[in-house]
């Protein structure tokens, strides 16, 4: 068992491991440990205890408003539990997120279809429903308070997922990106495409990391995992991995999906090799990448674009 750990980024400011399925480096949460307390993201209910360790530990009694970037249940499977526990927290949704909130059942179900309910259960655990009167609505434009007249400013990003959101903080200058820019881990560093159906649009993600480095944030705040101060690097790597992998999946439409997924990540792995990465590092993006997934993502985007 990992024990929970918290750094602080800036002045009030903390990332914190989640301990996401039981492993280290998997989910960041943020913490604004501001006169409004604000944290973004909750990861799955199974290892939520993980997260409530470090705010214990961080003296946090009470929370003004937990917000998530988008719904998928990495990111938001823990908020009726953790909304119970902090019985005064609005919990931020994107308006087309609230209603999967408030009524988990569907979310479930469609999570399902990808992972299977086997997994789902013993690696991210149950949903709980939100109260409706707790939900906080969120959209383009909307400001998250943090107290003192200091905010959260909300950008509406689909792409990831239609209901996918980015929180941008102007004092600290980060800007939380949940999954709209993909995943970047540790000790590599690089960031690599997540691709998941229904609601992957590659020409929509380009589209919203065009719109973000026009705020010119000081860091990028992935929830898988962690600060990336490279931000225009970054943003740019992260374009040109998106169009390099709907060639690839487009060259593999004879294949059926899960020979198609193999095929990615063999590409994957060449050009990371190709690019200089070390083999511990591609190991590590490797393991934590569900390739099937990625593959029926892009498909069912070429798929759309074709009709």
């Amino acid at each position: 068992m990992g024990t929970s750990r918290a750094i602080e980024l800036a002045d009030g400011l903390f990332a914190i491991d989640a301990w996401m399925e039981e492993g280290p480096e998997r989910l960041a949460c943020y913490l604004f440990d501001t006169p409004e307390r604000v944290l973004v993201e909750v990861g799955p209910s199974n290892t939520l205890h993980h997260l409530t360790d470090a705010l214990d530990e961080l003296g946090v009694d009470e929370v003004a408003t937990i917000v998530v970037t988008h719904i998928h249940i990495d990111h938001a499977g823990g908020a009726g539990q953790l909304a119970r526990r902090y019985p005064k927290a609005s919990i931020g949704v994107h308006k087309s997120g609230a209603r999967h909130l408030a009524a988990p059942d569907r979310l479930w179900s469609s999570a399902i279809q990808v992972f299977g309910e086997e997994w789902l259960t013993s690696n991210w655990g149950p949903l709980e429903p939100v109260p409706e009167e707790r939900i906080l609505v969120l959209d383009e434009g909307d400001r998250v308070a943090l107290g003192r007249g200091r905010f959260l400013d909300v950008m509406h990003t689909p792409g990831h997922a239609r209901h996918h959101i980015v929180f941008h903080d102007g004092e600290s200058g980060g800007m939380f990106v949940g999954d709209s820019v993909g995943l970047c881990y540790p000790h590599g560093h690089f960031v690599q495409p997540v691709t998941p159906p229904p609601d992957f649009d590659a020409g929509l993600v380009v589209e919203q990391m065009h719109r973000m480095l026009e705020r010119q944030p000081t860091f990028l705040g992935f929830a898988h995992f962690g600060p990336d101060y490279r931000v225009a690097e970054t943003l740019a790597k992260a374009e040109e991995r998106i169009w390099d992998w709907v060639r690839v999946v487009e060259k593999t439409a004879h294949l059926d999906g899960q020979t198609a997924a193999e095929e990615l990540k063999r590409w994957n792995r060449r050009n990371y090799l190709d690019s200089g990465f070390s083999q511990d590092d591609i190991l590590e993006y490797e393991a934590k990448t569900f390739w099937p997934m990625q593959v029926a993502g892009i498909r069912r985007w070429l798929a759309t674009r074709k009709s």
